[in-house]
C-alpha cells in the first residue's frame, strides 16, 4: 500500500528529528566523557621552558602533530605516565643455534696420486681411529710398478748417480712409502701394490675406497678427521653480529650433553650468507673424552655491550613506519618529537638523537595522545606543520 505524499512527508521529518537528537545527545556525552574534551584548547600551544638550555633547539614538532594540553585530572583519567630519559651502558642478551662440526685444520682429505685400482682395504669402516702412518689401503698402479722396476735397474749405479736419486723422488712423490722404497733396494723386486697410509691420526669421518675400484688422483677415498678439538659455527643476524667480537664470551648448550660449556669467539666469517642473511661465529670446544659428536644441535646465548648512550623505555616510543615518535611531558604540556633510535637492549631503546639527559616521556596512552595530536593538527591552520619555540 502506498502511503500518502502529506504522510511520507510527516515520517521523513519525524526520523530527521530523531537523528539530530542522537548527535546531540553523542556530543553531550563527548563533551562531558572524554578527558581530552573539558576544557582542552583546540589550538596548538607553545612548549613551556624545560630547564634545558638549547633544549628546544633540538626538537621541532614532527609534521602532522602538534602540541597536547592536559590539565592533571585529564592526565589521570587516561593514565598517563612518564619515565626519564637516562644515560646507562647498554647489554642484549642474544640467544642464537648452531651445530657441531669438525675442525678444518684437523681434517685430512686422502686421494692416491696415481692411476690404479684398490686391492685390498685395511681401514675397511668409517668410525675407525687410525694413525699417521697407518696402511689404509693397498693400490696397484702400473705407473709405481713401472717406476720400481726402473730403480731395480739402476740401483747398482753410484749413490750419487742423478738418475737413481729421480727415480727415488719419483716414487716419493707418489705417496710410495719410505719403507717400500727401502725393501725394494734391499730385495732388488718390484712390488705389484704399494699401501696407500694415513698422513694423521684421525677417525675416519667418510670412506669411498673400495677392493676394485678404479682410482685416480681426483678421487677421494677417505677424511679423516682429529676429534679431540671440534668447531661449534653459530649464527649471528646482520643487527647483532656488529656487536660481536672475537674473544666474547658464550655459553653452549649441546643437545644431550648435560650443563652449558663456556667458549669464546675464535673467528668470525668475513662475509653474510645470503639465503639466511646471518654471519658464522665459530667457537673452538675441547673433545678429548669423545663425548661430542659433530653434527649435533647447539644453543647459543651471548651477552653483548652494546656501548653507553641515552635510553628511553620500549613502550615510549610509537613507530609509524617511517619515523619513531615519543611525547615529552613538561608539566600539563604534552609535545610529540621525532627521535632517531638505536639498537634495543631488553625493554630499553638507545636514543641516537631526538632528546637529552633528563627529559621526560610519556610511557602510557601514547595511542590517545598520538590520535589527539594528530587529530589537532589536521583541524589546525597549516596542516600540523607546527614548530616548537
Amino acid at each position: 500500500m502506498t502511503l500518502p505524499r502529506h504522510e511520507r512527508h510527516a515520517i521523513a521529518a519525524m526520523v530527521s528529528a530523531v537523528v539530530v537528537l542522537v548527535g546531540l545527545a553523542i556530543t553531550q556525552y563527548v563533551r562531558t566523557s572524554w578527558p581530552f574534551a573539558k576544557g582542552a584548547s583546540t589550538t596548538p600551544a607553545t612548549v613551556a621552558h624545560t630547564g634545558h638550555e638549547g633544549h628546544a633547539g633540538h626538537g621541532d614538532v614532527p609534521a602532522g602533530y602538534t602540541a597536547v594540553m592536559l590539565d592533571p585530572a585529564q592526565a589521570e583519567a587516561i593514565g598517563l605516565a612518564s619515565a626519564a630519559v637516562e644515560q646507562r651502558d647498554l647489554i642484549r642478551t642474544v640467544r642464537t643455534v648452531g651445530v657441531v662440526g669438525f675442525d678444518e685444520t684437523r681434517t685430512t682429505h686422502v686421494h692416491a696420486k696415481v692411476r690404479g685400482f684398490i686391492e685390498t682395504i685395511q681401514a675397511n669402516f668409517i668410525g675407525r681411529r687410525v694413525h699417521a702412518g697407518q696402511p689404509l689401503c693397498s693400490i696397484y698402479s702400473q705407473d709405481v710398478f713401472a717406476a720400481e722396476s726402473e730403480l731395480v735397474g739402476l740401483l747398482d749405479r753410484p749413490a750419487n748417480d742423478p738418475l737413481l736419486a729421480a727415480a727415488r723422488r719419483r716414487l716419493a712423490l707418489w705417496d710410495v712409502p719410505k719403507a717400500e722404497i727401502a725393501r725394494l733396494e734391499t730385495s732388488r723386486e718390484a712390488s705389484r701394490t704399494f699401501s696407500l697410509l694415513a698422513p694423521r691420526d684421525g677417525v675416519i669421518v667418510a670412506k669411498a675406497a673400495i677392493e676394485g675400484t678404479y682410482v685416480e688422483p681426483s678421487t677421494e677415498l677417505y677424511i679423516l678427521s682429529d676429534l679431540t678439538k671440534l668447531w661449534v659455527l653459530v649464527d649471528l643476524y646482520e643487527r647483532d653480529a656488529a656487536y660481536v667480537h672475537v674473544g666474547d664470551h658464550a655459553k653452549l648448550t649441546i643437545e644431550g650433553q648435560g650443563p652449558p660449556l663456556d667458549a669464546t669467539v675464535a673467528f668470525l666469517a668475513p662475509t653474510i650468507d645470503e639465503a639466511t642473511r646471518t654471519v658464522k661465529a665459530r667457537f673452538v670446544i675441547d673433545n678429548r673424552d669423545g663425548r661430542l659428536r659433530p653434527g649435533a644441535f647447539v644453543s647459543a646465548e651471548m651477552t653483548l655491550a652494546l656501548g653507553a648512550g641515552l635510553t628511553i623505555p620500549e613502550s615510549a616510543v610509537i613507530r609509524t613506519g617511517t619515523r619513531s615518535i615519543v611525547f615529552l611531558v613538561h608539566g600539563n604540556h604534552i609535545q610529540p618529537r621525532e627521535v632517531t633510535l638505536g639498537p634495543a637492549s631488553g625493554e630499553l631503546y638507545r636514543v641516537e638523537a631526538g632528546l637529552v639527559a633528563g627529559d621526560r616521556v610519556a610511557t602510557g596512552a601514547q595511542f590517545l595522545l598520538d590520535s589527539e595530536s594528530r587529530l589537532r593538527a589536521s583541524s589546525s591552520p597549516g596542516g600540523g606543520h607546527v614548530h616548537a619555540h
